[in-house]
């Protein structure tokens, strides 16, 4: 075959990876189960149903009895966002544990446990739900994602702007040793992210990793497609480091140039989200954005500091502002849908970092346009003084991007606002009163924030429109002033308000006022508890 041809199937298997079919559609979270949490069962169930906010796929099950034996359980089945699992026997009297583990799209398994009983209870017990991986599997899981990072951006992203920014062969040698090792340490970061993930999905301690069924697991979830694809594109960028010809080291250079954004697209909180058509071609400009402007600043330095990256700097400064534009509106997009509120940015351990990641970002932009405007045009007249500002100002971009590559890979244990409020049943309250009455219902959402919908109804239970309708909520233990909102109707009658600041605080004492006219007002009250 020859090296076109050899390309071209490479190109499509690395096109193909992020498209293949799949179990499971987003960052899922547990909303409801079959038996539910907690109940009493007059008999033993045939089986145990968990619904989640998403599909998902089944990793591991297991079922405690109150005698505290243990049984590994079988069969389980997907049915879109309801999974099945049958009990192998019929269950005794007392109380039962069932512990699941399930996977979603994005790769990042959730596991947790639903407790209830058989004729009476017989010890007691809390389910929960937890994505928590051991200190060592979590560690191992950062490292490899920053390895990932690392080579697919700096390494990948190095070597095509170095074949595309000169028609001689990749020099000098340090480059060509610091490219390899950082794609070395691509290969090497997937095989170690795939143990990771399956010791991970399968809630098993490093002594797992002997187990086969670790890594099969493993590479049957969405980070394996994205560990494959790592490791093709970094051997066509070694490969592509040590070919002398012109047409063949650009062609590697280019397929490899595919891997940053076709290994994001592939897994991830952004590439799950909705809408599907939207999300993955953005992450996949994002991530070619970030490769093609991380990959060009150590060639560029170098160069510079060897006094011929003259013209190189004049075709980077020309093109740059066009990457960052698309770097910039795709961040902006996936940013929107994953936030959802505002109020994510510090109640949620997402938005935290991301507020962090935005920091680091606006400090490397303050550089990057620092650079273009004073002191690119000297440096292209030959100023020494301004080529060492630059080399500089360039080498501590590189360091702010590698520590935004630390923050990105904490994600991998934070899932985003969109998929937390999934986990958050709405509260419906009947509020009566002798004149009046209303449905509420409250949404709670994962960033604090809440909206409260009302239909007004007179004594009778007929549908009415008042001229006015507040909001107000307080604690229950008088621990803060309430929060006062007026509510807007819409158009089927219904009056909504959004509030925020409920997450420090479970129990809420809520009051509806609805002003009927200038002299008459009802005031409607009750009291709900937050999930």
């Amino acid at each position: 075959m020859s090296l076109r041809g050899l390309l071209m199937c490479l190109a499509l298997i690395l096109l193909a990876a992020p498209l293949a079919p799949r179990e499971a559609s987003a960052h899922a979270a547990l909303v409801a189960s079959e038996p539910a949490a907690g109940s009493v069962l007059p008999t033993s169930p045939d089986t145990v149903e968990l619904t989640f906010s998403e599909a998902v796929a089944p990793l591991v099950f297991r079922l405690l009895s109150p005698g505290g034996a243990a049984t590994d359980l079988a069969g389980a089945r997907s049915d879109g966002a309801r999974l099945i699992l049958p009990l192998p026997v019929e269950l005794g009297q007392g109380t039962h544990v069932v512990s699941w583990r399930v996977v979603s799209e994005d790769g990042h398994p959730i596991g947790g446990t639903l407790v209830f009983s058989v004729g009476a209870a017989s010890g007691t017990a809390a389910s929960a739900a937890t994505e928590v991986a051991s200190l060592d599997v979590a560690i191992g899981l950062w490292l490899a994602r920053v390895g990932l990072y690392s080579a697919l951006f700096l390494g990948i992203g190095g070597v095509f702007f170095a074949a595309w920014s000169s028609r001689a062969p990749i020099r000098p040698s340090v480059l060509r040793s610091i490219w390899t090792a950082l794609l070395g340490l691509g290969v090497v970061s997937a095989v170690v992210g795939l143990g990771s993930q399956g010791l991970d999905a399968l809630d098993l301690p490093l002594s797992g990793l002997a187990n086969r069924n670790v890594w099969a697991t493993s590479l049957s979830t969405s980070f394996g497609r994205t560990a494959v694809i790592a490791v093709i594109a970094s051997g066509l960028g070694i490969v592509a480091l040590r070919t002398s010809a012109l047409g063949s080291r650009r062609a590697l250079a280019s397929v490899a140039m595919l891997a940053p954004g076709l290994a994001l697209a592939a897994t991830g909180h952004a590439s799950a989200a909705a809408p599907q058509w939207l999300m993955r071609p953005l992450v996949f400009l994002h991530a070619g954005a970030i490769a093609w402007w991380a990959g060009a600043l150590l060639p560029l330095a170098v160069a510079l500091h060897a006094g011929r990256g003259r013209a190189i700097l004049v075709r980077f400064s020309r093109i740059v502002p066009f990457v960052f534009a698309i770097l910039l509106t795709s961040g902006t997009v996936i940013a929107i849908v994953q936030m959802g509120a505002f109020e994510a940015f510090w109640t949620t351990g997402y938005g935290r970092i991301l507020a962090l990641k935005l920091a680091v970002v606006a400090l490397v932009l303050v550089l990057a346009v620092h650079n273009r405007l004073a002191l690119t045009r000297p440096v292209v007249l030959g100023d020494e003084r301004a080529t060492r500002s630059l080399v500089r100002s360039v080498a501590a971009e590189l360091a702010l991007v590698v520590i935004v590559f630390g923050l990105v890979a904490g994600w991998r244990f934070t899932p985003p606002p969109r998929t937390l409020d999934a986990a958050l049943p709405p509260i419906e309250l009947h509020l009566h009163g002798e004149k009046a009455m209303a449905e509420f219902v409250l949404t709670p959402h994962a960033s604090g924030a809440a909206t409260v919908d009302i239909d007004p109804l007179d004594a009778d239970g007929v549908p009415f429109k008042p001229r006015e309708v507040t909001v107000s909520l307080a604690p229950s233990n008088g621990g803060m002033e309430p929060i006062r909102v007026p509510a807007e109707p819409g158009e089927d009658g219904r009056w909504r308000a959004s509030v925020a600041g409920l997450s420090g605080t479970l129990d809420w004492k809520i009051r509806v006022d609805l002003l009927i006219s200038d002299f008459d007002k009802v005031i409607l009250e009750g009291q709900f508890t937050l999930p």
